[in-house]
């Protein structure tokens, strides 16, 4: 994962990065409760601007020297099995995980909210969910956390419950499957990724990624966080100095994470041209013929009419006869 690089550093059109392809969902006018105000997601068009080019090393799982995978499992997604130490879970069926779904991933400093983008990282989508359904991310610590003054300002790296880090055994649920890399080398920020081997695989590990960014090897980015920001804001608070690279100084755990549907979203807006009735518009009540209106109980003849209903005062003559 490198910082975002300078518009005339890079040749691709950093909106491609964009699934909605345009105003996401959650950006637009009507939209509820806490999906009104997002006005962050990464994955969209970012405004030019440079910043240091240092490539980040906080990415890669170290298991591809250990011969750590075995037969494989299911063709699609070339789900294979692994020589992992720790709980496991059930090998993922693959299939087709529906376009857009919302995962929430319940930490100690609180609930951060990813949209899954099951479109562009079908496979990693699938094993996320099937991983987050079967309780296997529930109650364990993030092992590595990494800071720095320059976006990405924090990267959290998660998902690998009962990790020892002095031990050369790898961790996780027991099988690994062929990630998708479509958004390598496309602007991003705020992201959800895979941690990945030499070879592309994942398995159970992710990374939570706070800032401005451009995925490179050893990374597949499987959604955009869409709430939350202010617990990885928080979490990164936690180092002593701005350059931090280690297990964090204090516990990070992940309780749980969720999955759901998007039902909460705006849907695409619809505009309708509304019917004019024919003729000035005027105030409730009043006649609307074609042409100009007139006071309700006034007579459209020569002269000056007195409403229906007018009072005079008393003692006043109401006939001018005489004059």
């Amino acid at each position: 994962m490198e910082p975002r690089r300078d518009r005339a550093e890079t040749e691709h059109d950093p909106v491609a990065s964009n699934p909605f392809r345009g105003t996401a969902p959650w950006q637009r006018e009507g939209t509820g409760s806490w999906k009104r105000g997002l006005a962050g997601l990464g994955a969209v068009a970012l405004t030019a601007g440079s910043v240091a080019a240092v490539t980040w090393l906080a990415f890669r799982d170290d298991d591809s020297g250990t011969g750590a995978t075995g037969e494989v499992i299911a063709e699609q997604c070339t789900v294979t099995e692994a020589d992992d130490a720790g709980q496991g879970a059930d090998p993922m069926e693959p299939g087709a995980p529906v376009e857009r779904s919302l995962a929430t991933v319940q930490t100690n400093y609180g609930e951060i909210v990813v949209l899954l983008w099951g479109d562009l990282a079908p496979c990693g989508v699938e094993a996320f969910t099937h991983l987050s359904q079967t309780q296997f991310y529930a109650s364990h610590e993030c092992d590595r956390l990494t800071t720095q003054a320059v976006d990405p300002t924090a990267i959290l790296r998660c998902g690998s419950p009962g990790l020892d880090p002095e031990s050369d055994d790898t961790y996780g649920p027991g099988w690994r499957f062929q990630a998708e890399t479509g958004m390598a080398g496309e602007d991003v920020a705020d992201v959800l990724a895979l941690i990945t081997d030499d070879k592309g695989r994942a398995g159970s590990s992710f990374a939570l990624i706070r800032g401005e960014a451009v995925p490179t090897a050893g990374v597949s980015v499987i959604g955009g966080i869409v709430d939350g920001y202010e617990v990885l804001d928080q979490i990164a608070a936690l180092t002593e100095t701005v350059e931090y690279d280690g297990v964090p100084p204090v516990p990070v755990e992940i309780w749980g994470v969720t999955v759901g549907g998007i039902d909460g979203l705006a849907p695409e807006p619809t505009f309708e041209t509304p019917t004019l009735p024919t003729g000035t518009a005027t105030p409730s009540g009043t006649a609307t013929p074609s042409g100009t209106a007139t006071p309700s109980g006034l007579p459209t003849g020569t002269g000056t009419a007195t409403p229906t209903g007018t009072a005079t005062p008393t003692g006043a003559a109401t006939s001018t006869a005489g004059r």
